[in-house]
């Protein structure tokens, strides 16, 4: 569950990277909580491979925010603001 928190977040900063059938593929599976076998009937292609796109996705995202570091950034940011918010509330 984590892991797929963390994966969605990944998803929302690097999607426009990815290509048109593994953001498809993620959207359904995530957005529209589609099943492998769903997924694959839909685009005419077997469960496996579906599995290997959103695999393949995972890494190119890990990749992606291990060279940008994005979502790091943001999770530094609201951490700062966070204790900001602290201080003035107190």
């Amino acid at each position: 569950m984590k892991d797929d928190l963390h994966f969605l977040q990944l998803l929302d900063l690097y999607s426009p990277l990815l290509t048109a059938t593994q953001r498809e593929i993620s959207d359904l599976y995530f957005n529209y909580d589609l099943s492998l076998g769903e997924i694959a009937e839909q685009k005419g292609v077997s469960r496996q491979s579906v599995s290997d796109c959103l695999q393949k996705c995972r890494k190119q995202l890990e990749k992606y925010e291990e060279k940008l570091g994005f979502a790091r950034t943001v999770e530094e940011m609201q951490a700062q603001i966070d204790a900001l918010q602290k201080g003035v509330n107190v």
